[in-house]
């Protein structure tokens, strides 16, 4: 890809850095990247970096038709697939841009600690704090995604003795304990916290001394040297050095004893192992420590206190320990440079490559919203008006929306600090399960968990309302069935059209009706209400005995396009299930970050499989159907748009046998023939769909187990199961690293991001040929009996025999 990186600014920042930064990590991956904008300081690390910069035309007002002009001509003569605006002038540029170019992508980042409400819902946003994605998701915003501000670890290293020694010679730096604060001098949000330092470094002075380095520049800074000259005349000391904007400040950071800051700054200082004070508004202050760690995770590395006037205090109590304990010291600046490798820049260029890759796919979405078009349009006009007005009074004008941080105004309503919230202890009741697909149809995660449950707790499952075009065959309006032991099936008829709105929630309605009906007849109240389905089934059921439970088993709002749905109904159908839920699960590490939706995460809960029903595979016949030679790699599932053909068609060109078993789900005739095409190739074979009790024979026939997933933020947040039922079967598995990995013994799972991976990955397992046995030990706590253990645990139930 060739991408065009647009920062607002191009001077001292973190959001500018980050993106500088991020743009050579990008470049390092493969892909191309041109700075845009105005020449400011960062030019040198631009420079250094080696990346190519191109200087925007000068402006007066943003957002800018000129400036959007001039990078249409640069994607029509460069060839730009994305352009990536930081913050929200550049992000409306970006749109403007490629609004008439339809294989362009327009992307922005927001780092500020609000969003701004006129960008268009639309437009794929990157912000930098789960507690802003939740905030932005439940305002109804589609194309969200979190890269927290990345730290290159390898940058951010201390500097040599010599230079370090001549840095603090330069800024007469004494043997008193040195506190660093490196930020830009904004009024808002920055200028605060950095006037209360001062006045602690004066209060300070006569009882525990130390030094207050101020590393920056904006704004602000004449109050704030003002007040720096104040307190050093009246310590008549060099107490307060402020030393303005400093191109690499590198060196301070390494003298800190203890750093002060916010945002990217407080994260780059993690990088050189010294404690941290994390500065917010209204008086916050708080030490980065194992009590604190989850608060800046959840709202990113700020806070809002009470008032200001309490900031003296709070920081004066924050710094005392501090200053006076070397040993605590040492501890904490080791807990923050452990904390801060999960903010790699490699690890965010490899997320940052994937929400380009997610635009791309869908750029025809983009503008075509005219509804959203309009809302944002008049949003933005209501927000130029009032600052034109604001002018004329002679008000002051805030910094944009960090005046207004997330931080300071959003109450999300979820499951969060408590894993329950009000709910009754659970009962002896049956749990209710509300699955997203029939009983009858494939058997999939949903319907294996109830089977596991059934063993020791009674479920009532409710099918999705059929429609009765499809059940002519069964007309009745309730059907009540024992499909396996200790399970009731509740089957309800409705009208045809189902996908339509209204008789969709006719239909929803009715279903609920029937189960309120039933537990009313059988006098039954519910231990817990399961929902895994994409319906809004549990803001209904609240008066229902019984913890309620969201069980997130795929991205539904993803899932939109696959299944034919507007993504609206199943992001508003989430949030309200998420907000009717006591407790949210998560079937994986991905989803269950992008559902969070306060401090807590909700739980990883992945899919299990059927230990036993492999147990005995050696003594399964071959497939008698394979006219394969060995060895043979294979797929087994579904084939939809899912499938990354790419990587399936890497490993036939590489002369390795490829079988196929499965049905094909195809929605769009071009995947379908892109498939069938990929079926007739010599050395592949596709048998279709096949019993699940032949599964074994199939399994038995292959050497190495495929989960060719392509990359779609769907796929990113899936659970795959067929890489759990290979290993269940002692088959060894490759996947492409779009599939999760984590909890997977990497000896028999390997992963792979290019087709050319894949296949070297394949081969090396095909080299390994480990143990059928030592594969199905790697994987024997993960059966379905386990996940049902964990699960009633969770709802603090008793397994019991019924």
């Amino acid at each position: 890809m060739r991408i065009l990186v647009y920062p607002h600014d191009l001077n001292m920042g973190g959001s500018q850095t980050n993106a500088i930064e991020l743009a050579a990590a990008v470049k390092s991956l493969g892909h191309e990247c041109i700075i845009f904008g105005r020449p400011g300081t960062l030019l040198a690390r631009i420079e250094e970096l080696g990346l190519e910069f191109i200087e925007s035309p000068p402006v007066r007002r943003r957002p800018s038709i000129r400036v959007a002009r001039t990078m249409r001509d640069l994607v029509i003569e460069r060839g730009i697939d994305v352009i990536h605006g930081y913050e929200w002038p550049p992000g409306l540029e970006a749109l403007m841009a490629t609004s008439r170019l339809p294989q362009v992508a327009a992307v922005c980042t927001v780092m500020s600690m609000a969003v701004a409400p006129f960008l268009p819902r639309t437009l794929p946003l990157v912000v930098g704090t789960p507690q802003i994605s939740a905030s932005e998701q439940v305002a109804g915003r589609q194309r969200l995604h979190v890269i927290e501000p990345p730290v290159d670890l390898v940058h951010n290293q201390a500097p040599s003795p010599a230079e370090l020694a001549s840095f603090r010679s330069r800024w007469n730096l004494d043997e008193r304990p040195l506190v660093v604060c490196v930020s830009r001098l904004a009024n808002e949000l920055k200028s605060e916290g950095i006037l209360t330092a001062i006045d602690v470094a004066g209060d300070f002075a006569d009882v525990q001394p130390f030094q207050l380095l101020i590393v920056g520049d904006g704004a602000a800074r004449g109050a704030i040297q003002a007040a720096a000259d104040e307190v050093n005349r009246r310590t008549r000391a060099n107490t307060v050095i402020v030393t303005g904007e400093l191109a690499d400040p590198r060196a301070a950071y390494a003298a800190a004893d203890v750093t002060l800051g916010m945002g990217s700054s407080a994260l780059r200082s993690l990088a050189f192992g010294k404690p941290l004070v994390v500065q917010g508004e209204k008086g916050f202050f708080a030490t980065l420590g194992p009590q604190t760690v989850d608060t800046f995770r959840w709202q990113g590395w700020y806070g809002v206190g009470q008032s200001s006037r309490e900031g003296r205090s709070r920081l004066a109590a924050e710094l005392e320990p501090l200053l006076a304990d070397p040993a605590m010291r040492r501890e904490l600046g080791a807990f923050g440079r452990n904390v801060v490798e999960a903010y790699s820049l490699d690890s965010a260029a490899r997320r940052q490559v994937a929400v380009y890759r997610d635009a791309l796919a869908g750029v025809a979405g983009v503008g075509r919203d005219v509804p959203e078009v309009v809302r944002s349009g008049a949003s933005f006009s209501r927000y130029y008006l009032g600052r034109r007005i604001s002018r004329v009074l002679g008000r002051q004008l805030s910094e944009d929306f960090n005046a207004n941080p997330v931080a300071a105004t959003t109450a999300v309503s979820a499951a969060s600090a408590d894993v329950f919230r009000s709910a009754a202890p659970g009962c002896p009741g049956p749990l209710v399960y509300f699955s997203g697909a029939d009983w009858d149809a494939m058997a999939g995660s949903d319907r294996l968990l109830v089977g596991a449950l059934a063993r020791s707790h009674p479920v009532i499952w409710i099918d999705s309302p059929r429609s009765i075009r499809r059940s002519r065959d069964q007309l009745q309006p309730v059907i009540i069935a024992k499909p396996h032991p200790n399970i009731t099936r509740l089957s309800v008829l409705g009208p045809p059209g189902l996908s339509r709105p209204v008789i969709r929630a006719v239909a929803h309605w009715w279903a609920l009706a029937v189960l309120r009906w039933y537990l009313s007849r059988e006098q039954l109240q519910p231990s817990a209400v399961i929902v895994s389905s994409p319906a809004p089934v549990l803001p209904a059921l609240r008066k229902v005995p019984g913890r309620k439970v969201y069980f997130a088993t795929d991205d539904f709002v993803e899932a939109a396009s696959i299944w034919g749905v507007r993504p609206h109904y199943l992001r508003r159908s989430r949030e309200a299930n998420l907000g009717a839920a006591d407790l949210v699960l998560a079937v994986t590490p991905a989803l269950a970050r992008h559902l969070q939706r306060g401090p807590v995460e909700p739980f990883w809960f992945p899919n299990g499989t059927d230990v036993d029903h492999y147990r005995g595979i050696d003594d399964a016949d071959r497939a008698k159907d394979i006219r394969l030679v060995s060895p043979i790699a294979g797929v087994v599932g579904q084939f939809n748009e899912r499938t990354d053909f790419e990587a399936l068609r890497a490993v036939q060109s590489a002369g390795i046998s490829l079988l196929l078993v499965g049905p094909d789900r195809f929605r769009s005739k071009q995947a379908r023939t892109r498939f069938l095409s990929l079926a007739a190739l010599p050395g592949v074979q596709w048998v279709g769909k096949v019993p699940r009790d032949a599964l074994p024979g199939y399994l038995r026939s292959i050497d190495v187990g495929l989960t060719p997933y392509a990359d779609t933020a769907f796929n990113r947040r899936s659970y795959p199961l067929k890489t759990v039922e290979y290993l269940a079967a002692g088959v060894p598995v490759v996947s492409t690293d779009v599939a999760p990995l984590d909890g997977f013994d990497p000896r028999f799972v390997s992963g792979a991001s290019t087709p050319e991976g894949f296949v070297e990955a394949i081969s090396e397992m095909l080299d390994r040929a480990p143990a059928r046995s030592e594969i199905q030990q790697s994987i024997e706590g993960n059966g379905w009996d386990a996940r049902a253990s964990r699960l009633l645990e969770w709802l603090g139930e008793t397994r019991t025999t019924v």
